[in-house]
């Protein structure tokens, strides 16, 4: 095995591409590519029910070269688009607009987190690759 140390990778992945893939899917790669160290950065906002099993799937992968993630929503939107997504939610559809950022939580720091904006330090972490 070797180490690098290349910056902080981040990758976006857009609404479109996410609804391709079962929640379970992307989950599996949001874990995978997190335990690399990139930063995942979300075309979309996760409802609460989301959000859970995103930290139960962290956590089960919680090993000596993977202390777990940071994450935090965005929801963007105005008062209209919020009452319509309420009521995505209660027909069992998720449009929630904004953003979801992933990150190996060695690698990212929240600094602020409100409704209306986010700011993050991403840190630059050795990751264990095999060669």
């Amino acid at each position: 095995m070797s180490k690098t140390n290349k910056g902080v990778p981040i990758e976006f992945i857009g609404k479109n591409s996410f609804d391709q893939n079962s929640f379970k899917e992307n989950l599996e790669m949001i874990i995978d590519e997190v335990k690399k160290g990139k930063i995942i950065i979300m075309d979309n906002s996760l409802n609460p029910q989301k959000k859970k099993k995103l930290i139960e799937k962290s956590m089960q992968a919680i090993d000596d070269d993977f202390p777990g993630i940071e994450f935090t929503s965005l929801e963007t939107g105005d008062f209209i688009d919020k009452a319509i997504n309420k009521i995505y939610t209660v027909l069992g559809k998720n449009r929630k607009r904004g953003l979801t950022i992933v990150g190996n939580s060695k690698a990212m720091e929240k600094v602020k987190e409100d409704k209306e904006s986010v700011s993050f330090v991403a840190k630059n972490v050795e990751v264990e690759n095999a060669s």
